[in-house]
């Protein structure tokens, strides 16, 4: 089983002052959901989407195509710090 990271991963585009963040998470009735969010760095404009999955595998693979696509816009990865309540 692949191992997924609680905090996501997130992408900035400095240019464009805009990020990108996706998280897989799974809920109390094991059924895993890709919450993505997007917006402008300086300001409250985004929005966000929760996409549901049929298995981690199928969330690995998306989160795969996402940073393709954030890599082929210009977004670099930004490693995002621990998080203490974890």
């Amino acid at each position: 089983m692949p191992e997924v990271s609680q905090q996501g991963q997130r992408w900035i585009n400095a240019e464009k002052a805009r990020y990108y963040r996706v998280v897989l998470e799974q809920d109390l009735f094991g059924d895993w959901s890709l919450i993505a969010c997007w917006g402008a760095l300086h300001s409250r404009r985004g929005g966000m989407r929760v996409t549901s999955l049929p298995s981690l595998d199928a969330g690995v693979a998306a989160l795969d195509g996402i940073a393709k696509r954030r890599r082929q816009r210009g977004y670099v990865p930004v490693h995002l710090p621990p998080d203490p309540s974890a």
